[in-house]
């Protein structure tokens, strides 16, 4: 119903220091919609900021017992703090990496007023998820997904982020925060956020768990993360032979080439230029020494566990979508602070629409809908705006197949 603000326009009487009242101009009764309306006195407004206080027009039905006033278009009602405020503290806690203190600066540079830090909390949590799993609901999903962990710290405790990325659809399908990582845990995760989901690859580090879980629990297939296993041996490499002195130069030499030649195997393009690689280097795997060739003997063991990207286009050789996701919403060099589990799970929630809504290989009618999840307020073309140069190729492409 609109609204209109009556106050005295006399100029040539003195200025009344009275609030302007606000009133509906047509109002009708919310609960019977009779139009049988009396005023019945108004009441005085505080919002904090900038705006005067206002009074508020109260109303009695004559049809039913009810009674109602007036709305103010730009604060919700028993709110104190203007809608824009609210807003403000949303989008800065969505989009940059600050801590409840900064926000306060934030809204007090801005608007001239200073919520307190348990308000903003409220305000940044209010639509969280109340499940263990914070999910998203994506409209297909691919089969292929890496999994990885982080750290976040919660009130000062340190605690593990667990997360199923889609890597084809390049959105995030789960997370979960746990205090361990064991087995079990990661086990449950996994089970809880795939199931009645397709599920043929999964992509991990070289943690020795996961094979096991994703193998006999999952019934997928476990596919290691090429950077993993070969940063791991170049530590290996470094470690137990360049900085030992039990090897001698030549050795060191040999073992360098050695290492240099399998590294190759999983840079070739194909995959069966790869397997004439491998038959190639291993021959000379016995001039490597103990530790390094043990590691080397594990992939000669499970090769295609380490080599199905070549096998499959469609599955990455890397965690690193996974890995930039990570490093988009909390990279580990800023420590950002949680206060609660409420918190971070609210944190995960907003940065999982809004990667998904940016880069997601969805289609344009579901983007849509999660960014006016996120600011109901914009139109079409400013959500469009906010998606990156490759989402906007991928639903060009969509438009020319749909014709």
């Amino acid at each position: 119903m609109p609204t209109t603000i009556t106050a005295p326009l006399n100029t040539t009487e003195p200025i009344s220091h009275e609030s302007p009242v606000v009133e509906l101009s047509s109002p009708i009764c919310p609960d019977c919609g009779s139009t049988e309306i009396v005023k019945n006195g108004t009441y005085q407004r505080n919002p904090h900021g900038p705006d005067a206080p206002v009074r508020v027009q109260r109303y009695l039905c004559r049809e039913c017992p009810g009674s109602f006033s007036a709305s103010l278009s730009w604060i919700n009602d028993g709110d104190r703090y203007p809608c824009a405020v609210r807003k403000l503290v949303r989008v800065v806690n969505a989009f940059t990496d600050t801590s409840l203190e900064r926000l306060q600066d934030t809204t007090t540079v801005y608007y001239g007023v200073r919520p307190s830090d348990q308000q903003i909390h409220s305000w940044i949590t209010e639509t969280a998820q109340t499940g263990e799993i914070v999910a998203n609901d994506l409209p297909v999903y691919s089969g292929i997904y890496t999994y990885d962990e982080q750290y976040l710290r919660i009130d000062g405790e340190r605690v593990y982020r667990l997360t199923v990325y889609n890597d084809l659809m390049q959105a995030p399908v789960a997370e979960q925060l746990a205090d361990r990582c064991t087995k079990a845990i990661v086990r449950e995760f996994l089970q809880t956020a795939l199931a009645e989901r397709p599920t043929y690859v999964i992509m991990t580090d070289g943690r020795s768990d996961y094979a096991d879980i994703i193998e006999e629990n999952l019934d997928a297939f476990h596919h290691r993360c090429q950077f993993h296993f070969l940063a791991n041996g170049e530590r290996k490499l470094r470690n137990e032979v360049f900085r030992s002195v039990r090897h001698s130069q030549t050795e060191k030499v040999r073992a360098a080439v050695v290492w240099s030649e399998f590294k190759q195997v999983f840079t070739a393009p194909t995959y069966e230029r790869a397997v004439r690689r491998f038959e190639a280097v291993l021959d000379k795997v016995k001039q490597l020494p103990g530790k390094l060739r043990a590691y080397v003997e594990e992939v000669m063991e499970e090769f295609d566990k380490f080599a199905l990207h070549l096998r499959d286009e469609w599955v990455p050789s890397t965690t690193n979508n996974l890995e930039r996701y990570y490093g988009h919403t909390k990279p580990t060099q800023i420590k950002r602070r949680f206060r609660s589990r409420e918190h971070a799970r609210s944190f995960l929630q907003t940065q999982m629409h809004i990667r998904t809504m940016k880069q997601g290989l969805v289609s344009r009618e579901w983007s849509l809908a999660v960014g006016r999840e996120l600011s109901p307020e914009l139109d079409r073309e400013q959500l469009t705006a906010l998606f990156t140069e490759t989402k906007q190729r991928f639903l060009w492409w969509c438009d020319i197949e749909t014709g």
